[in-house]
């Protein structure tokens, strides 16, 4: 072999090496292939031989992708998803390109949930997975392939499409008048923000409630006053305004993802999508 030749890419090993970096263990990624444990194992140590960089840390029996291996597992996702658009023998009704995850907060999803049906109309050939949490899931550990959030501040590392601010209002029920008095508020806050009171001087706190969704119930139900996005109270004609504009523009909306991911096909294309539909969501 000459100096500058290369060692060819052991393309046989990539089966292994992604089933086994998606299911994290041998018996998963072995249960994946119909394979056993040993073989799994042994074509995942001939991948990191032949690339001669570390793939995997292997954690408490889990196998996680080190940086490196992050970048040669999108590349090897999108190497598969090249072939598989190529294949005409298989069935046309399935995900071509695979699924793509979503994770985006609970308060999101009523204003989303028409967008994300035209998104699986529109590109049946990727299959989309919606998790609502506000827990912050990893995008390090692919947790998730895209993360649709809301922040004071963008996070570092990671390829961020930013599609606005948004604004906060104080809301209560479009049929009662007059000053406010009765306050909802979230669990742990015992006293009214200041801003609040200015638009509400009377007020007192009567309950507290835990999310958005059901702090939106609450006030349609007439129990108080509360504060809410805007997409979300302009929404619903049960409520209305009863203050000027509360977050001072400090909360802004984005989608995340790691910056190798963005390059697969179906991640691109969910966040393109997405872009251009939620726009309408956040104030530049």
């Amino acid at each position: 072999m000459s100096k500058n030749a290369q060692a060819e890419l052991p393309w046989s090993d990539l089966p292994f090496f992604l089933a086994l970096a998606r299911t994290k263990t041998l018996s998963a990624a072995a249960r994946a292939l119909n394979l056993d444990r040993t073989t799994v194992s042994r074509r995942a140590e001939h991948l990191e031989r032949s690339l001669g960089r570390q793939i995997f840390e292997r954690n408490t029996g889990q196998f996680e992708l080190t940086s490196y291996g992050r970048r040669v597992f999108s590349a090897a996702e999108r190497a598969e998803q090249e072939l598989k658009a190529l294949d005409t023998t298989q069935d046309p009704k399935r995900h071509a390109f695979g699924t793509v995850r979503l994770s985006l907060s609970a308060q999101f999803f009523p204003a989303l949930s028409k967008i994300l049906a035209k998104f699986g109309e529109t590109h049946p050939d990727i299959l989309l997975q919606v998790t609502t949490s506000d827990r912050f899931v990893s995008l390090n550990r692919f947790e998730t392939d895209v993360a649709l959030r809301l922040s004071r501040q963008t996070p570092k590392g990671l390829s961020v499409t930013k599609l606005g601010r948004l604004s906060y209002y104080l809301y209560r029920r479009a049929d009662l008048a007059g000053p406010v008095v009765d306050y909802i508020t979230h669990p742990g806050r015992e006293t009214i923000p200041e801003e609040v009171r200015a638009a509400a001087p009377d007020a007192q706190i009567v309950m507290s409630v835990d999310g958005v969704l059901p702090m939106r119930d609450l006030i349609a139900a007439g129990v108080g006053a509360g504060i809410l996005p805007s997409f979300l109270g302009d929404a619903d004609t049960r409520l209305a305004k009863c203050s000027v504009e509360l977050s001072n523009g400090e909360f802004h909306l984005f989608l995340a993802c790691m910056p190798e991911q963005k390059r697969l096909h179906r991640v691109n294309r969910l966040v393109t999508f997405l872009s251009k539909e939620l726009a309408q969501f956040g104030e530049k």
